[in-house]
């Protein structure tokens, strides 16, 4: 089969081939980024936090009276609260903190040994100020050393030993002992197992912790509780009014599980995946619903010429792979089009959020499924332009 004629063919109907290419690129485009999209997005909600995120509330609360927000009052707030939720039935533990885990951004900075800020320095590190139940919260286990077990009071003019997570130790120590380094936050006291802090930070499971009152509350604290399996509901309808009762004088942003929380991080990528695969579909359907109808019409104008080719010989399975190459033609040109246009998509996206640039068998898979969704609708209309009559094509010549 010559590709000439095929092109002949195409370019016979110049205005209907070029609005198909325009579609065909523009739904390869599309499907590139949502399958990308999509495959990130569910790589991330599904990578480890090192947390049971269904069995651990969070709290995000401030004080509305100033003075509630500086200490003494602040502590003596904190200690009726962690009491007041701590006494709820399915809470096995409870925690305040200065920020939240699995948060976009926070209170972070640089962590290095001290006398070595060149060599060792970790920018945009988690900073949490908690108390001591925090690492039952979490569920921690602690590698080396020995957790901190008294908080350090504000008036007190002695640093707070830090903890600090696995992956961090390692990128600071490599394999050698950290217990009793001095870090520029202070002395290590302990190294425990890896959990997610903040996604904008160099390493999301980067994080340095301070067994310490919080030292500002201006935009809010945390309130971390570790429930019975299957209670989160349960805790959470309580949350609110036993809080009010213990202090009606604060603002109660949510109260929300961890799973939740970490859905939320990432919504903006998951929702985009969602549209982005809604309009794939849709102008899947456009182009495959084009592909029927451009076949079709096609087919019916060129009743005489395939009248002919029967007549002089040609066979059904040969007019039917023409008519089906035309069509493999003009995805194959569409998707190439497409392809341009979705490296252009990804940039244009990347500029607003994360996401993996092309990789090279992804657009090969993407276009063997364009061929087959192609196929799969024009293959009625050639199979009826196979069953055409060469006498009753031409018995009008």
């Amino acid at each position: 089969m010559s590709l000439y004629l095929l092109f002949k063919g195409l370019l016979s109907r110049k205005v209907v081939t070029i609005l198909l290419l325009l579609q065909l690129a523009m739904t390869l485009a599309l499907l590139l980024n949502s399958v990308l999209l999509a495959q990130q997005t569910h790589k991330q909600l599904n990578q480890p936090t090192g947390m049971d995120l269904d069995n651990i509330v969070l709290v995000q609360l401030k004080p509305t009276t100033a003075s509630l927000r500086v200490y003494p009052a602040l502590e003596e707030l904190l200690n009726r609260q962690l009491n007041a939720v701590s006494a709820l039935p399915d809470v096995v533990a409870a925690a305040y903190a200065n920020q939240s885990a699995l948060l976009q951004g926070g209170n972070n900075g640089n962590v290095y040994l001290d006398g070595e800020e060149g060599r060792t320095n970790q920018p945009s590190v988690p900073m949490y100020f908690v108390s001591k139940e925090f690492f039952r919260v979490l569920d921690s286990q602690v590698l080396q050393g020995e957790l901190p077990q008294h908080s350090v009071s504000l008036d007190n003019p002695v640093r707070p030993d830090v903890v600090i997570t696995q992956s961090l130790a390692k990128q600071l120590f490599a394999d050698k002992s950290a217990i009793g380094q001095q870090l520029n936050r202070g002395r290590l006291a302990a190294v425990i197992s890896d959990f997610y802090g903040q996604r904008s930070g160099d390493n999301v499971m980067y994080n340095s912790i301070q067994v310490a009152p919080p030292y500002g509350v201006d935009w809010g604290y945390s309130i971390l509780l570790r429930v019975t399996p299957g209670r989160a509901g349960a805790v959470r309808q309580q949350l609110d009014q036993v809080l009010r009762q213990v202090e009606p004088n604060i603002e109660i942003f949510h109260i929300r599980t961890l799973a939740e929380q970490h859905q939320r991080l990432y919504r903006n990528e998951y929702g985009l995946a969602m549209l982005l695969t809604i309009l794939s579909a849709l102008m899947l359907l456009v182009t495959m619903v084009s592909s029927y109808s451009s076949t079709h019409f096609h087919a019916l104008k060129r009743q005489q010429e395939i009248g002919i080719k029967r007549a002089l010989g040609a066979s059904k399975n040969s007019i039917f792979i023409e008519l089906l190459s035309e069509n493999w033609l003009c995805t194959l040109v569409g998707a190439l089009f497409g392809v341009v246009l979705a490296l252009l998509l990804n940039q244009a996206l990347a500029q607003v959020i994360s996401i993996p640039s092309l990789n090279g068998y992804l657009p090969v898979m993407t276009i063997m499924a364009l061929l087959l969704c192609v196929t799969l609708a024009t293959w009625y209309p050639a199979a009826i332009a196979t069953r055409i009559s060469p006498a009753s094509a031409t018995k009008a010549l």
